[in-house]
């Protein structure tokens, strides 16, 4: 693809976007399906055969209107879309390699190999004596492993240098946007019939609709999935706009993380607030620069003191919630959340390979699985786990996530020599990290949009030294052709 088409070609992509967010905030949903579906879908599928790029950003797109979907297309098996664009990538892919001499340098095999491992032990819990159904371990083994290792396989092969990873970054940062603008909207203006249908016939209102205020969820699932996927967006967001030169673009990256900021507040999730935290911390140690780190540090500290040690600020609701982070004792749904697994610890000393995939909770009641193991609540993504993979699979997981966050830190302390590919690469996996942190109170990290999201950063981040050796020969070419 020319320069000049990719130049007429990406504004027409997001002023498409934004005129399927339009659509879809006042309800318009034929409408929106028209306009996201069927002009883009046959420009990107003749696209996606001379630049693997643009079939992965369709997949990208989709993935994050899918929650969405979900309120208006009812009892819809919406993973089908997802499938069906994973599909059409590896046929991309293929077909590449038919045209040309196929590129392997991005290709991280001990990623893959390490996603391999857990793909196969979810794999095997086909063999759980507790499955009830195939059709529950086939759902959540696509969004705990096989969406974990396929995307990584097709953004490590549809992204071949830094400017394209930026042009990933780049429709991340419209969907952040439009997912901000609705928001707003239902703040605003009111909720739309999609809204309603979750609210009050998936019975949301229970937990969104509660005695200090309204807890907003955008076009995602739930309020806590939206809060998360905010919470990462705000600090990826935010340190790539350290890192990038151009002044428009870098107020652009940091209006979009504003954007992400508004939208973890708004979302009433407490479980959050860690997530940038821990984020912003770890990227600091990551680039070595400690200079900031102290005075963040104590600005930080600050702000703990003051929730954890104050009234201040008791009379706004957003405060007042977010205090209760700090007092265990005094909220009722951490001491909830502690019985219940307390409860569990139980059930779940003899299965030490969980109750299968897809068999914990509600979840398992909906296929006919009412032992008293599902009669209790996860209310994490850690417990999830647990539940469903037990104490063996647990182990391997963490083991997993361990190897990809010490190898990536390692490799951006250690090895990466460009800076903006360094501090890139740094705010993806703060970004991550800070979710996973999030995530041992919220079911959020393998959840849509989350899940693909996060498996797209952890192939970008293990692509950083790729990146970094074609920025140093860009470099030295540039010293070599200036002593001629």
């Amino acid at each position: 693809m020319t320069n000049s088409a990719a130049k007429f070609l990406y504004p027409l992509a997001i002023i498409a976007s934004l005129a399927v967010a339009y659509c879809m905030i006042n309800d318009m949903m034929a409408v929106a399906a028209a306009l996201a579906f069927f002009p883009l879908l046959i420009v990107v599928v003749c696209l996606a055969f001379t630049n693997k790029l643009w079939g992965f950003l369709l997949l990208f797109i989709l993935n994050y209107f899918i929650p969405v979907l979900g309120n208006y297309v009812y009892d819809a098996p919406l993973g089908l879309l997802m499938d069906g664009a994973i599909a059409f990538n590896i046929l991309v892919i293929i077909c590449s390699f038919l045209t040309s001499k196929p590129n392997f340098r991005t290709i991280t095999p001990d990623l893959l190999i390490v996603v391999l491992i857990w793909m196969v032990y979810c794999a095997l819990e086909i063999f759980n004596p507790h499955m009830i159904t195939t059709s529950a371990w086939l759902s959540s083994m696509r969004s705990m492993a096989l969406y974990f290792f396929l995307v990584i396989i097709l953004v490590q092969m549809s992204v071949k240098d830094l400017s394209q990873l930026k042009q990933v970054l780049a429709v991340w940062s419209v969907l952040v946007i439009i997912s901000g603008l609705k928001v707003v909207y239902q703040k605003y203006v009111g909720f739309t019939p999609g809204d309603k249908h979750f609210l009050y016939d998936m019975d949301g209102q229970v937990t969104h609709i509660i005695y200090y205020g309204i807890r907003y969820f955008s076009i995602f699932s739930d309020a806590a999935n939206f809060g998360g996927s905010m919470a990462m967006a705000l600090v990826v967001f935010m340190i790539t706009g350290f890192h990038t030169k151009q002044p428009l673009l870098k107020f652009y990256w940091w209006f979009v993380a504003a954007v992400a900021c508004y939208g973890m507040f708004i979302s009433g999730t407490r479980s959050a607030l860690p997530a940038p935290v821990a984020g912003v911390m770890l990227y600091l140690v990551l680039v070595r620069d400690f200079k900031k780190m102290i005075p963040i540090s104590i600005l930080m500290g600050i702000v703990i003191c003051l929730l954890a040690f104050t009234t201040i600020g008791e009379s706004n609701s957003t405060i007042r919630r977010a205090r209760t982070v700090f007092h265990h004792e005094e909220d009722a749904s951490y001491i909830v959340r502690k019985e219940n697994q307390a409860k569990l610890k139980v059930y779940m000393s003899e299965m030490p390979y969980g109750n299968s995939l897809g068999m914990s909770a509600g979840r398992a009641q909906n296929y006919g699985d009412f032992s008293p193991v599902t009669e209790i609540p996860t209310d994490s993504w850690y417990v999830q786990l647990w539940v469903e993979t037990g104490i063996i699979g647990s182990i391997l997981y963490f083991l997993v996530m361990g190897y990809i966050f010490i190898k990536s830190g390692i490799t951006i302390f250690f090895r990466l020599k460009d800076p903006e590919v360094k501090g890139i690469a740094a705010g993806l996996l703060s970004g991550v990290v800070g979710l996973f942190v999030m995530s041992s109170n919220n079911e959020v990290f393998s959840q849509f949009p989350n899940g693909v999201i996060v498996y797209t950063l952890i192939g970008l981040i293990f692509m950083a030294p790729e990146f970094d050796r074609q920025a140093q020969e860009r470099k030295y070419g540039i010293i070599h052709n200036s002593q001629l």
